[in-house]
Parts: structure tokens; C-alpha cells; sequence
């Protein structure tokens, strides 16, 4: 395994830029959950919110080619 170092100035900077990024991230979804609530029904919110429970617990879901995979998403 190959080791790289950088300087702590440039990782520091690095770990800030990330969570501004999951910040502004945090506030996307907020505000498209927001604005779909009154066009998406509310078994397809909690279907999703379920998928999203089981990733943030690191239950993934594994497919065998990407044709399974678009169908998954289609399916959603």
C-alpha cells in the first residue's frame, strides 16, 4: 500500500471544505423534501426514508449488473 502525506494546513482545509459540503448537502435535501411533500405521496416519502435509515446504518444493497440496478431505482 502506497502512503502519501500532505500538509496538515491542506487537510485541515480539506476536513472544512467536506463539511461545508454535508452542510449545504443537509439543507438540498431539506429543501427538496419541503417543496416535493405536495407533489410526492406520503408511502413514497416513507419508503425513501426508510431506504435512507438502512444506508446511514450501512445496510447496502448490492446488484448484479446496472440494468438490476436502474430497475431498482425505477421501481422506487
Amino acid at each position: 500500500m502506497n502512503m502519501m502525506t500532505i500538509p496538515l494546513k491542506e487537510y485541515r482545509k480539506s476536513i472544512q471544505i467536506q463539511k461545508t459540503i454535508l452542510y449545504r448537502l443537509d439543507l438540498l435535501q431539506k429543501a427538496v423534501v419541503e417543496n416535493s411533500k405536495d407533489e410526492v405521496s406520503s408511502e413514497y416519502i416513507k419508503r425513501l426514508e426508510k431506504i435512507s435509515l438502512n444506508l446511514d446504518a450501512g445496510k447496502g444493497k448490492k446488484f448484479s449488473s446496472t440494468s438490476s440496478f436502474r430497475n431498482y431505482l425505477r421501481d422506487l
